[in-house]
């Protein structure tokens, strides 16, 4: 074990994991024990469930919980054991139901595998139908899974108690005994016993409550659909709701704290929205009557999809009118449409098993890009797609990354699923092959698919099958590879006559980790392409026999219609109607693969882009930055090249060249920084200034414009006062103080709060102002963003306080742990106390971590640049988004970053 955990020849060796292995070497060593009667980590699939009827009755002021559950289940061949999963719960009566009276039933644990064994001596489960029935109790969780306790203080100081779910991945068996893998989908029944003071909420509308003989309570819920165990949720609180009907008639209601319900409107007509889309998109109703969307004080996930009640945390889900801010908007309404997608790829139809995650996790995060580009146009959703796959490469470039479709069995392994590359590289092909087989033949083939596995498990080769066959029986009037038209440009080597063997080509995406390098090189009309993995490290092993068919699409100087070549082997040319000035691959990023033009091409490019650089669209130019950037780090490209194609910037308006300018360019002094080279780093850091210093002035301190002309402003004036330029700090401090007299009843423009409580930050006077109105916010955009502030200050006390008082959880709550760490370590003045603060604090304490809060498999070695991403990625919230990232990775609160 020690070995395994020091070994430096690989990548690192997941800490859960360890603890895994070493829990299994440590149970069930009694020689004299009975051996258990099953030893996979994976229940046998002959004994398969079909109902579930549960009762579950918290505690909330003992903070225990007691159940009762009757599972239906079909034997498929005789055995003298049904082995499910159990973990935490204490089994107190097991019996099996008969036509005349229950036989008990005897019970064996195996707790490294999280399971448990039913039997009696002499007796066998003959095959045919049972009814297993046990008792069981345990103490509500401390953590933020499984049935957990939660708690939240009113404005007049009560600490008030509620109990909530979050079973994904693998925790719905610390809440009942259950056959918890996806595979295993069942109807449930359900009630919940509680005192009148609360209410409950399940998956399904309440059908009535019963007043029992000891003054409680029973909730009774109608019988769920067809669905796997992590999709199962029941919440026991004081929350209210605001409900509305969809124009398909469901009812649809968004629960919060009583003191919040005025921050719920916005999420409610965004569901409603976003839900009726899906059902018209999809050409399937929704399924259930009812879809309650719940904000959850402690939840440290950033959402969960669960079928028919979806939770969320209450920064991630409600919106203040007079205090959140475009960013908050956009965010919110990203991880609605994120969660929504799910009730119909996730849950409909559901992977088989967690190695393809990403059919859940990738579909609902492009998903979600697709319907509000077009249920809100006004927020400009496409402009931030080419980021998520950019974030997705900085990870499978890595040594480290794996597969989309990876091999997974315990749940540690599973845990570490929930990451980059199951959500956004997954999204990112998936759009790569929309663009392929064109819009209208994609949503053909992803219709047929959920309509095929509807209440079904399905793997990778299902939904190829369906998209192959779309791209033979859709009839297109738009160009595309399934397209006559575009089949006979003679620049383009796809021709009907070929087969679209979609598995084929996305085997090689899905089953090997990585994407290519492609390397062009144009002479006359003739046009050389070759392909290879593009690694930060020099490793043959991990480059060699990698081969993928890349979908490409290029212009010209000669022609903006967009061309199409399908590169299937290293190496291979085409060929162009007539010469060009400059080619330019991957338009608009569609493509998930880097591009380099030698002999000249790139100087073509950078050409073009100080001449005219609105001849390319947005996302190329970001792209064009992104990836000549990342060339240098490899070493095909001279840092004086790139920083010269960097200059057209200087006349750049639009979000993402911005953003990704500086994504690229302070990374260089920040370098510098942590190296002591002060002439250096300053000169670089007035260039950076000087060359935004046109678009900085243009700025004005208010939320007039666009959603990403808003966006802009926040980070350009957060970039200019972090950087001391004059104009921006005078305003800011002016406008802080004027709203600090005010006692903080001044409004301030939203976009630009957290420019003005950041420069205020900088004294302990203004810090600890902040810090009041904090602890007093009921918007959790406005307490996000104070946050934010405070660990955005350069005074070192006031970050090591900060981070002390988070690992306590009563001001800033524990939840919030791992992105305040984050965020403290990208400040120049807090990186040792961040990392410091890992090191002694947080490992000496058991802290409640999620499974989608993990630890990013990273070579430390492989770090570029900025030392502080070392602790960024071993503190990584992918909320991907994913689930948290969503809310947590909105422009304003990654700022600190970038300056």
């Amino acid at each position: 074990i020690c070995h395994l955990f020091l070994r430096t020849d690989t990548k690192p060796f997941p800490l859960q994991l360890l603890f895994f292995i070493i829990h299994a070497m440590t149970v069930n060593t009694d020689t004299n024990a009975l051996p258990f009667p099953w030893d996979k980590i994976r229940l046998p699939e002959t004994v398969k469930p079909q109902h579930y009827d549960l009762l579950i009755h918290p505690n909330l002021t003992s903070l225990t919980f007691t159940g009762v559950v009757q599972i239906l289940i079909e034997v498929e061949q005789d055995t003298r054991a049904i082995i499910l999963h159990s973990k935490n719960l204490q089994i107190s009566k097991a019996q099996l139901l008969g036509s005349r009276h229950p036989q008990d039933l005897q019970t064996s644990e195996f707790e490294a595998y999280e399971q448990i064994a039913l039997f009696s001596d002499g007796f066998t489960f003959e095959k045919g139908n049972h009814v297993v029935h046990l008792e069981f109790y345990a103490n509500l969780s401390d953590s933020f899974h499984g049935f957990y306790k939660g708690r939240y203080t009113t404005n007049s100081g009560e600490v008030r108690m509620m109990a909530s779910t979050q079973f994904e991945p693998t925790h719905a068996r610390a809440a009942f005994p259950c056959f918890d893998e996806p595979a295993f989908k069942a109807n449930f029944t359900i009630r919940v016993r509680r005192e009148s003071r609360h209410i409950s909420i399940s998956n399904m509308p309440k059908l009535r409550t019963v007043e029992m003989a000891d003054g409680l309570l029973e909730d009774q819920f109608d019988t769920t659909v067809k669905m796997s165990t992590y999709l199962v949720a029941f919440i026991i609180s004081d929350l209210q709701s605001i409900s509305k009907k969809s124009q398909h008639g469901v009812e649809i209601s968004v629960y919060t704290v009583p003191e919040k319900i005025s921050q719920a409107e916005y999420a409610l007509n965004t569901a409603v929205t976003l839900l009726d889309f899906y059902d018209d998109y999809f050409d399937i109703p929704y399924p259930l009557p009812k879809h309650d969307l719940a904000a959850i004080p402690d939840f440290q996930s950033g959402a969960m999809e669960n079928w028919g009640l979806s939770t969320y945390r209450e920064s991630g889900l409600l919106f203040d009118p007079e205090k959140s801010s475009s960013s908050d908007k956009l965010g919110i309404t990203k991880v609605i449409a994120h969660e929504l997608a799910h009730q119909w790829f996730g849950n409909l139809v559901t992977m088989q098993w967690w190695n393809d995650l990403w059919l859940n996790e990738g579909f609902a995060k492009f998903m979600e890009y697709v319907s509000v580009n077009i249920t809100h146009p006004e927020l400009q959703v496409d402009d931030y797609f080419l980021e998520k796959c950019f974030t997705a490469m900085s990870v499978d470039s890595l040594t480290s990354s794996h597969p989309i479709s990876t091999p997974v069995e315990n749940p540690a392994e599973i845990s570490e699923m929930f990451d980059d590359v199951s959500y956004r590289k997954g999204a990112c092909i998936l759009n790569m092959l929309r663009d392929f087989l064109t819009p209208e033949a994609f949503k053909y083939g992803i219709i047929h698919y959920l309509k095929t596995h509807s209440y079904q498990n399905t793997v990778n080769a299902h939904l190829w099958e369906s998209l192959t066959n779309a791209s033979y029986h859709s009839r297109l009037k738009l160009d595309g590879f399934c397209s006559k038209s575009r089949a006979e440009s003679p620049a383009s080597k796809w021709f009907m006559e070929d087969s679209v063997d979609v598995q084929a080509i996305m085997d090689t995406w899905t089953l090997q980790e990585g994407f290519p390098l492609i390397t062009v090189e144009v002479k006359g009309q003739e046009v050389t392409l070759k392909q290879e993995r593009f690694l930060r490290e020099a490793n043959s092993s991990k480059t060699s026999n990698f081969l993928w068919q890349v979908p490409l699409t290029y212009i010209t100087s000669h022609s903006s219609a967009v061309q199409r070549f399908l590169l299937k082997s290293e190496k291979d040319v085409l060929y162009l109607p007539k010469k060009v000035d400059w080619i330019k691959f991957n338009v608009d990023l569609r493509g998930y693969y880097i591009v380099h033009y030698k002999s000249g091409g790139w100087d073509a490019l950078i050409n073009q882009l100080q001449q005219n650089h609105s001849v390319f669209s947005s996302n190329d130019r970001a792209s064009l930055i992104h990836d000549i950037f990342q060339l240098v780090s490899i070493e095909k490209i001279p840092l004086d090249k790139a920083l010269n194609l960097s200059l057209y910037l200087s006349k750049e308006s639009e979000i993402m060249p911005v953003t990704q300018g500086f994504n690229e360019l302070v990374p260089l002094y920040k370098l510098m920084e942590k190296r002591n080279m002060e002439e250096l780093e300053n000169q670089l850091k007035g260039h950076l200034v000087k060359l935004f210093k046109t678009l900085i002035d243009r700025q004005s301190w208010s939320d007039d414009g666009s959603v990403s002309e808003r966006m802009l402003r926040n980070y350009l004036l957060l970039f200019a006062c972090i950087r001391r330029y004059p104009s921006c700090i005078s305003t800011a401090t002016r406008l802080f103080q004027q709203w600090k007299e005010s006692d903080g009843k001044m409004w301030l423009p939203t976009d630009v709060s957290l420019v003005v409580y950041t420069e205020g930050a900088r004294t302990d006077e203004g810090w600890d102002f902040l810090l009041e109105k904090y602890k007093r916010s009921v918007s959790p955009s406005e307490k996000w963003i104070i946050k934010a502030a405070l660990s955005y200050s350069p005074l070192a006390h006031k970050l090591q306080w900060l981070l002390e008082r988070t690992i306590e959880g009563e001001i800033i709550k524990t939840q919030d742990l791992p992105s305040l760490v984050i965020s403290v370590s990208k400040n120049p003045k807090g990186f040792k106390l961040a990392w410091d603060f890992l090191k002694t604090s947080l490992l000496a304490v058991e802290t409640p971590i999620d499974p989608k809060i993990r630890l990013l498999k990273t070579d430390q070695n492989q770090m570029q640049c900025v030392e502080s991403q070392t602790l960024s990625h071993t503190m990584a919230v992918l909320t991907q988004d994913s689930h948290c990232g969503e809310v947590c990775h909105s422009l304003c609160c990654c700022h600190l970053d970038h300056f």
